[in-house]
């Protein structure tokens, strides 16, 4: 079976919802999206401006070339805002075997009504009775069965009409509620719970629906194809883009470049690690507690987003070795320095611990590195050393204009410095710290001041 999924609706000319919405959501889940469009509408985060109707013919003719050629695995409509268009998308249904959701559109996310009186009533006739699944938000829940959704009873009581009009399943989605999803079959009623997403939600409503028929697609049950389509739209807000100055879109897509970022990150720490373990001269660089190499994805919030060397590089005789694997969470210690760097400067995303000495500094000089410090002295209590000791540096690098802490500032490109060091305190060895954009980067600022002439080198045993 070809993997190929059709939407049918309105064309979105910001992007953010819409077919431009679906399309983005079928190859997210490793489908081909397919398309009739309906109409075109001009609008953007703020509203929509105007809508413009296909012609009947014109929506026939793409349904018509789409069924000739490809076997569609599973379908979904969203705008069907004339009469006219409910009635070419009910007949090609009506004659085609094709698994169908049926996502009611009546207004955009953005603020604007896309469906006439008149095609709502064709679409309940018609094209619910046709359906897999419908998915109305509330006031969609609302229009269609006539009576006030407020709470979960009146939400099932809203989906069991929508079943009696011939659904085989509705889904009341609750993001205008309180985030909890209901979910009506001929077999029984879920509450599908979920929460509130901080986020955009331009699209949400499409990307649900576009989720859902792939899931369904795929082969799963109505149940769990709910709970998936329900956690990839709130992960579609999480990753909402923060374009125009209205509703952000969602990003359906943020989930896999995520995951494509977390294995390229996995990849350049890897290689920075070889590239450290290959130099010899490195070893007069590690310190007592161990040394480590992390990056983190861009937009880190945690430990989680930031890949490092698990148990860090130690010294081995002559030799540095890792005592791990890379992997993200594996430092707390050198995650609390990205993330601190990072919420001053987002593509500050790399850092290393090496020793500290004045013949460290002095090679790191040489080459020309930005450097600020902090005291552990000054340290307020009950602070973790690392976020607060990084951020005192920071911004005393940011402050500083022509001071010993800089070592160039007519160079400073970053409001963070690539080098942090302190001078430790009771029972806290000192530490210098390298960061960069790239664990790549930092690596190789690492092998070129552990080559620099200042550097001490003691005889290991």
């Amino acid at each position: 079976m070809d993997r190929v999924l059709l939407t049918v609706g309105g064309s979105d000319s910001s992007g953010g919802a819409g077919i431009q919405a679906d399309i983005k959501t079928f190859g997210a889940l490793g489908f081909h999206g397919s398309s009739a469009i309906t109409a075109v509408t001009a609008q953007n985060t703020l509203g929509v401006l105007e809508v413009y109707p296909m012609a009947p013919e014109a929506v026939r003719s793409q349904l018509a070339a789409l069924a000739e050629d490809f076997e569609i695995s599973a379908a979904k409509t969203g705008m069907l805002s004339s009469r006219e268009a409910v009635q070419e998308v009910a007949v090609f249904f009506e004659r085609e075997e094709i698994p169908l959701v049926v996502d009611p559109v009546v207004e955009a996310e953005a603020g604007g009504r896309l469906i006439e009186p008149e095609a709502l009533e064709l679409l309940v006739e018609r094209l619910i009775p046709l359906a897999r699944v419908v998915t109305p938000n509330i006031f969609e829940a609302e229009a269609i069965t006539g009576f006030r959704v407020a709470d979960e009873g009146s939400a099932l009581r809203a989906g069991r009409a929508i079943l009696d009009l011939g659904a085989e399943a509705a889904i009341v989605t609750g993001g205008h509620l309180d985030g909890d999803d209901v979910l009506v079959t001929g077999e029984g009623d879920w509450i599908i719970r979920g929460e509130r997403v901080a986020g955009g939600n331009h699209g949400v409503g499409c990307t649900y629906s576009a989720s859902l028929a792939a899931f369904l697609a795929g082969g799963k049950d109505i149940e769990e194809a709910a709970r998936l389509a329900k956690a990839f739209a709130a992960a579609s807000v999480k990753k909402s883009i923060e374009v125009g100055r209205g509703a952000s879109p969602v990003n359906p897509l943020g989930e896999a470049l995520e995951r494509a970022e977390r294995y390229d990150v996995l990849g350049d720490v890897s290689r920075g690690v070889e590239a450290l373990l290959s130099e010899p001269a490195l070893v007069h660089l590690i310190p007592e507690v161990g040394s480590n190499l992390g990056m983190a994805i861009s937009g880190a919030s945690g430990p989680g987003d930031v890949a490092a060397v698990e148990g860090r590089l130690v010294r081995a005789g002559k030799k540095v070795k890792a005592c791990g694997s890379v992997r993200f969470g594996a430092s707390r210690h050198v995650a609390r320095i990205i993330l601190s760097a990072m919420s001053f400067d987002p593509g500050a995303r790399a850092a290393m611990n090496l020793r500290f000495g004045e013949d460290v500094l002095e090679a790191a000089l040489a080459l020309g590195l930005s450097t600020s410090h902090f005291s552990r002295e000054e340290e307020p209590e009950g602070r973790k050393t690392m976020s607060w000791g990084a951020g005192d540096a920071i911004r005393r690098f940011r402050s500083a204009s022509n001071t010993e802490d800089v070592a160039d500032p007519g160079r400073i490109s970053s409001p963070v410095p690539q080098v942090i060091w302190d001078r430790g305190g009771p029972g806290k060895e000192p530490m210098v710290r390298l960061l960069g954009r790239s664990a790549g980067e930092v690596a190789d600022l690492a092998v070129k001041i552990a080559r620099g002439p200042s550097v001490r080198r003691e005889p290991i045993n």
